[in-house]
């Protein structure tokens, strides 16, 4: 439109000049002028336009440019649209996890679920390893593992990947390990064994307290992607939540039924410890022995050396008692001062008394150090046996009471049965 408006000026202009020149208002000199002119103003007007199209006027290959973008743009959006529902059903589904993973109260439960649902969301792992750390000892311990394949997992107390996570108490994702700048691949038990090349890795933590560390690892490259590293994240986040939960709810049992100084059973909890057993000795006709001790002249030793070495006393006792005791199925107690009782089941009349007697022998052996002394002890006995000697709890109770006290009448430092 632009160039049609300027052709018909030029000719007009033309043909006005003509037409004065014609009727003598122009020279022919002025004439040649006007047309020297016109031709000068055509010649910059074409070359200033052939530049603003040039400047203003994209390439072919700028046109393609952009197309391509626009082109892999809608692809990505469209891909996204399409995964939607893909992740709204994983996060519904992520949600239920969640939701089933708190009702958790008990550790091992936790890391078993916690396991087994990783498996669901991370099909193209080749295996799946749960490391639980110990503060105190300051070490991993494998509590957890998945093995598509037949391997064998040595990393018992986790590899490199794993002392890098819990010392940056960060996720990792590593997509080549062998490429990995921060890792060694040659010292490696994972790459060196299993060849494996990709992982996602993430600590079981709360802030800075770390319970732990997640490994999902694969054999292929980049097996893995940042959403799968943040997806895990999520799981370890709770998994550490859950993982105190269930510690605390133990430490708190534990506190519930245990003694705070002795740390054997409480009284109570020991007694339907001790009900279960008759009801089940009962059914399969087998005995059980129930013994009621007593540390001789124990006033005496508070007297003497004051309440703290009483103390020592009673855990030493403990300790040895609990020692001596503590197979499947057997349980010992503090009853009450000084006073500790114990059971023994599927046992005889002749085991429990040598049972017994060395328990015996090996307390008035033990001793203390206060002060360059050398502090000892002796206990006395009183042992009763289910059913020869009493047919239900109470009578049974009854009776290692009465064989103590007989055994402290005639001399203490002794262990007393009915025959």
């Amino acid at each position: 439109m632009f160039n049609f408006f300027s052709y018909i000026f030029i000719i007009l202009t033309v043909s006005v000049s003509f037409l004065f020149f014609s009727f003598g208002f122009l020279s022919l000199g002025s004439l040649l002028w006007v047309l020297a002119v016109i031709v000068l103003i055509e010649f910059f007007f074409i070359k200033a336009k052939k530049e603003i199209v040039k400047r203003y006027t994209p390439s072919m290959e700028e046109v393609e440019e952009k197309i391509n973008l626009l082109e892999e743009e809608l692809k990505e959006k469209n891909e996204l649209f399409l995964t939607l529902p893909r992740r709204a059903r994983k996060i519904l589904s992520l949600s239920k996890v969640i939701d089933k993973l708190i009702s958790y109260i008990d550790r091992e439960k936790v890391y078993n679920f916690l396991g087994e649902k990783l498996i669901d969301f991370f099909p193209q792992a080749d295996n799946i390893l749960i490391f639980h750390f110990d503060r105190k000892e300051n070490f991993l311990g494998l509590t957890y593992s998945f093995k598509k394949h037949n391997v064998i997992i040595r990393e018992k107390r986790g590899d490199i990947m794993d002392f890098w996570v819990l010392k940056h108490n960060q996720s990792l994702i590593v997509e080549d390990f062998s490429q990995d700048f921060r890792f060694d691949s040659s010292q490696s038990i994972a790459f060196q064994e299993r060849n494996i090349h990709s992982f996602i890795s993430s600590p079981l933590s709360l802030g800075e307290y770390i319970l732990g560390v997640v490994r999902i690892e694969s054999k292929k490259k980049k097996a893995f992607s940042m959403d799968e590293l943040r997806l895990l994240r999520i799981f370890t986040d709770v998994g550490a939540a859950v993982l105190e939960r269930a510690v605390l709810f133990q430490r708190t049992k534990i506190l519930a039924m245990n003694d705070a100084l002795t740390g054997v059973f409480l009284r109570e909890p020991f007694l339907e410890r001790l009900k279960e057993e008759l009801m089940r000795a009962r059914i399969t006709e087998t005995r059980v022995a129930l013994g009621l001790l007593d540390i001789d002249d124990f006033k005496k030793i508070n007297d003497t050396y004051g309440h703290s070495i009483g103390d020592l006393v009673l855990k030493k006792l403990a300790k040895i008692l609990e020692k001596e005791v503590g197979n499947s199925g057997n349980a010992v107690a503090r009853f009450g001062g000084e006073e500790f009782i114990f059971f023994i089941v599927h046992t005889s009349r002749e085991e429990a008394k040598k049972f017994a007697e060395g328990i015996r022998e090996k307390l008035s052996s033990a001793y203390l150090r206060f002060r360059r002394k050398s502090i000892g002890f002796s206990v006395s006995l009183g042992v009763a046996i289910f059913p020869e000697d009493a047919r239900d709890f109470l009578s049974l109770m009854e009776v290692a009471d009465s064989l103590l006290y007989k055994a402290k009448r005639e001399g203490k430092n002794k262990v007393c049965f009915t025959y």
